[in-house]
């Protein structure tokens, strides 16, 4: 009976270091595959070079607003409906995003409002079906709706050149303040060279051309006048508005405020290029440029050609570069998606009569 009761304690203690040795085995598996799991490899992030940005922009020469990756989290997909792809300024807009968003390799669709904000609306629908990522615009009376639009389907809107919105966080273009002070600077310069020639001693005006109906347009030209009011030591009735929101062309008011003051010789800064010159060649026509010092703001290829004729008067301007401008658009619509930081876009070139004949030829060759 002994012998018995010792073969089965022997048995029950090996039955329970089979189970022992059974239970330490599992626990080692569970631990080996723990660490598997935690030595994986992440992926390796690069991000393309500023210097080939510039590189690729040529003679544009860009400053990239954002450092984007050279592989982006998803494959986005952006829109955009152009104002007019006739006109030479947005023209330069299409090619420079197209290019842009090959180069980052993003899919892009364009739709073109040729000249009539109102078909945007209905242009969006039709870029919607695309299953955009996001999506933006120029039309300063049309915009907010587009951006509420876009809001509702979840997406994104980013404007160009538009103004602040209550529908996206984030307004792009042209620094319409920074861009009116610097062409101011650049007409004080140009009046107090005529000042020590054939204006010594005249009665200085200054005619703001804008369109109150343009949040941009009341930016830019506003920043101008005060400016130039500032620099110039001007009062009040010598600061002059041409609103075109009055229903009066800017020529018809430009010639009765020259008329209104025989005497006075007038400086101007307008919204846009063609603002400012359509005017100008009024004045002219009538003999009376010697009375007129003119500034623009945009700079695109008709106002540098102009300018290249050396029009007595039209002293230069502040070029916009508006092929950075749309490479840019570009650049933040994709840093925005990716939840990256960017630079708001900058104007950096004043261009004057005695250096449009190397700018001109930079950028649209010799012709």
């Amino acid at each position: 009976m002994k012998s018995k009761r010792y073969l089965w304690a022997a048995l029950v203690l090996a039955l329970a270091a089979i189970v022992m040795t059974a239970c330490e085995t599992q626990t080692v598996e569970v631990e080996v595959t723990r660490v598997v799991d935690v030595t994986a490899t992440p992926r390796t992030v690069t991000f393309h070079e500023a210097s080939a940005i510039e590189e690729m922009t040529a003679p544009h020469q860009c400053k990239p607003l954002a450092t984007l990756p050279t592989e982006f989290s998803q494959p986005w997909r952006l829109g955009f409906i152009n104002p007019n792809l006739a006109h030479p300024f947005f023209g330069e807009w299409s090619g420079a995003m197209k290019t842009a968003a090959e180069f980052y390799g993003v899919e892009f669709f364009e739709s073109d409002a040729a000249g009539d904000y109102s078909t945007e609306p209905d242009l969006l629908e039709t870029l919607l079906l695309n299953d955009l990522s996001i999506v933006g615009a120029h039309g300063p009376n049309v915009y907010e709706g587009l951006a509420l639009r876009a809001l509702d389907e979840g997406i994104q809107f980013i404007g160009i050149d538009n103004g602040p919105s209550e529908y996206t966080p984030i307004v792009y273009g042209i620094p319409d303040g920074i861009a009116g002070m610097r062409g101011a600077e650049l007409l004080v310069e140009g009046v107090r060279k005529r000042q020590q020639e054939d204006w010594a001693g005249r009665e200085l005006f200054f005619i703001e051309l804008t369109h109150g109906g343009i949040p941009a347009c009341v930016t830019r030209t506003g920043s101008a006048a005060s400016t130039f009011m500032e620099a110039m030591e001007l009062d009040e009735d010598h600061v002059l508005m041409a609103d075109l929101t009055t229903g009066r062309s800017a020529e018809d008011m430009v010639n009765d405020a020259m008329t209104a003051n025989p005497d006075g010789v007038f400086a101007m800064i307008p919204c846009w290029d063609g603002l400012g010159i359509g005017p100008y060649n009024a004045v002219a026509e009538a003999g009376n440029e010697a009375d007129v010092m003119l500034v623009t703001l945009g700079g695109d290829e008709p106002p540098a050609k102009f300018l290249k004729t050396r029009p007595m008067g039209y002293y230069g301007f502040i070029e916009f570069q508006p092929y950075c401008e749309g490479w840019g658009w570009v650049e933040v619509a994709l840093a925005t998606l990716e939840g990256l930081p960017f630079e708001t876009y900058q104007v950096r070139k004043a261009i004057t009569q005695e250096t449009v004949d190397q700018r001109y030829e930079e950028l649209y060759g010799s012709e």
